[in-house]
């Protein structure tokens, strides 16, 4: 089930990590060196021999372990681009990173006591902020269940109705003229491919005028309102005329366009019903709620009823004429 996507802030000593995310984007020289490395890093298969991978100890800095498995999730945390460099490429250059952290961690746990006033201030706000992550996760996965989802689907799918496609070839021509010349060789039996390799003016006629599967908004009016209007192995009965000239169309074969399944679809239907779910959350924490509100100096805001009836008698105020202003009669 997906979860409900709030900005929190970072968890303590994340940030860091971050930090140098942004260094490492920065230096393409690093990258470069990386590439060098690779033949010294240890390979991803080389540490995934260990029994358990996260319990594999990668480096020692003044005598803590920094662990295998802290490594994939400072490398999960990567932005894509910087992924697609692969583990191999990145490892020291990203391990040097974790290195830097964890010397930076030991120096405060020795100069910052456990009780100073601006941790526990700054912890206190980070627990609530995850209390609230927690609580939104749990509200919304109780309600966002895979009875709601298919629920959604049937109705997308029903607002959403299959596009109907047609697989037609043409023949384009400069004139009607020499669309009826042609039409009437067809008639008399001559290959519609052949014809369109010979005669057409169009981009497809060296592919025997074929135009593929096409829904009737990708063509031009004219050309699709004829199109659509014939049977498969059908040919027009006449030129079909749009901007780009004379048209003879054949239809080779109809179908229904196939509609995305549930599981396609389940990433778009859980956002949107997530965004539903919250902002019904936030409706009914809102509702019977005692809300105050003040300017930005800390004086209380009118309330909305006052602040409509102020509108009101403004407004009236300014429907009024002047005094001695008072309109005169049209002369008849």
């Amino acid at each position: 089930m997906a979860k409900l996507k709030i900005a929190f802030i970072a968890l303590a000593g994340a940030g860091l990590i971050a930090g140098a995310y942004v260094w490492f984007g920065n230096q393409p020289a690093a990258v470069a060196q990386t590439e060098s490395e690779a033949a010294v890093a240890p390979a991803e298969e080389e540490l995934a021999v260990a029994p358990v991978a996260g319990e594999v100890v990668i480096a020692k800095v003044n005598g803590e372990n920094i662990y295998r498995g802290e490594f994939d999730d400072a490398y999960a945390q990567l932005p894509p681009q910087a992924q697609q460099l692969g583990m191999e490429m990145i490892y020291s250059l990203l391990l040097e990173r974790m290195v830097d952290e964890k010397l930076i961690g030991i120096a405060a746990g020795k100069a910052i006591p456990a009780d100073d006033p601006e941790v526990e201030k700054q912890m206190a706000t980070l627990r609530e902020r995850i209390v609230m992550q927690v609580y939104f996760e749990r509200e919304v996965d109780a309600k966002l269940t895979d009875e709601m989802l298919q629920q959604r689907y049937d109705l997308w799918k029903e607002a959403n109705p299959a596009a109907s496609e047609v697989h037609a070839r043409h023949i384009l021509l400069e004139t009607e003229e020499k669309a009826r010349e042609v039409l009437a060789e067809l008639q008399g039996g001559k290959d519609f491919a052949a014809a369109a390799q010979e005669h057409s003016t169009g981009p497809s006629g060296p592919n025997g005028g074929d135009l593929g599967y096409f829904t009737a908004e990708q063509m031009v009016k004219p050309f699709a309102d004829a199109a659509f209007a014939m049977e498969s192995g059908q040919v027009s009965a006449d030129p079909v005329k749009s901007d780009f000239g004379w048209h003879i169309i054949k239809v080779e074969d109809r179908r229904e366009q196939a509609q995305p399944s549930l599981d396609e679809m389940r990433d778009q239907l859980t956002q949107e019903a997530t965004q539903e779910i919250a902002a019904d959350m936030m409706a009914a924490l809102r509702e019977g709620a005692e809300i105050e509100t003040f300017d930005i100096d800390g004086n209380p805001m009118p309330a909305e009823e006052e602040a409509a009836e102020s509108e009101e008698e403004q407004s009236a105020e300014e429907e009024q004429p002047a005094e001695g202003s008072e309109e005169q009669p049209a002369q008849q």
